[in-house]
């Protein structure tokens, strides 16, 4: 009786030539099973207990394999976390037209711009690290911000695409009114680093004594203001009562 070995596998491309595919003899008999056709190479050599080898080909139905977009995709039932987040994100998107003045084309549902953004999120970020997860939070906060239209409507637009959305930080998230405010802060924090170095170069004596609160403790420096060939100016700080005067 002859030995005979069969091997199964599934080709990865559905659209691949079935007679390009076998390297072998091309059995012209292959049936068709669930509408994926079945090949057959390597043959009968007729010599008696010799091994001879089988391998069928089974290609997938190309109809079958329909590559749905990865942000429409149903979300798994028991995700109530997921399904809380479209809500807010649906409400969020559906404040748009009346926030601005620009017309919003009809063909924009923001309930379908919702769930492609969760999704993004979801498969970019997730939420079940809770460092990943506030990073997941601080998009949603900027998003349904009252104060923060303009992120809402570039992104409903798609003026900000949902892979773009994941990789902004807060500042870039953040309303131009408040962007102007952290610049202000930034400077005033500035302002105030280089007053304490300039503080910490300052000399501290007690050769003068405040006229206000008789206290001797000051800080003191000298610039030249006049011309070089006299004393330069010395201007005293007092540490207690912050009056100032010169010299």
């Amino acid at each position: 009786m002859k030995e005979t070995q069969v091997f199964r596998f599934r080709l990865p491309k559905p659209k691949t030539d079935v007679g390009m595919a076998f390297l072998g003899h091309q059995d012209s008999t292959a049936p068709i099973i669930n509408d994926s056709k079945v090949g057959v190479f390597g043959k009968d050599s007729g010599v008696p207990n010799r091994k001879r080898l089988i391998i069928k080909f089974r290609i997938p139905n190309p109809n079958a394999l329909k590559n749905n977009h990865q942000d429409s995709k149903p979300i798994n039932k028991n995700s109530g976390y997921r399904e809380r987040v479209r809500k807010l994100l649906t409400e969020a998107f559906s404040r748009v037209s009346s926030e601005t003045d620009e017309s919003i084309s009809p063909s924009i549902d923001p309930v379908q711009v919702a769930a492609t953004v969760e999704s993004v999120l979801f498969e970019r970020i997730g939420w079940s690290n809770p460092i990943m997860k506030a990073n997941y939070q601080s998009i949603l906060f900027n998003l349904k911000d009252p104060k923060n239209p303009d992120l809402r409507r570039k992104v409903l637009l798609g003026e900000i695409k949902p892979k773009s959305l994941v990789t902004m930080s807060a500042e870039e998230m953040a309303s131009h009114k408040r962007q102007s405010e952290n610049i202000q802060i930034q400077l005033k924090r500035l302002k105030r680093c280089v007053h304490d170095a300039d503080e910490e170069e300052k000399a501290t004596t007690d050769m003068f004594q405040c006229s206000r609160c008789r206290d001797r403790k000051c800080t003191y420096y000298q610039m030249q203001t006049r011309s070089a060939d006299e004393p330069m100016t010395t201007y005293v700080t007092c540490v207690k009562c912050n009056k100032r005067w010169k010299v």
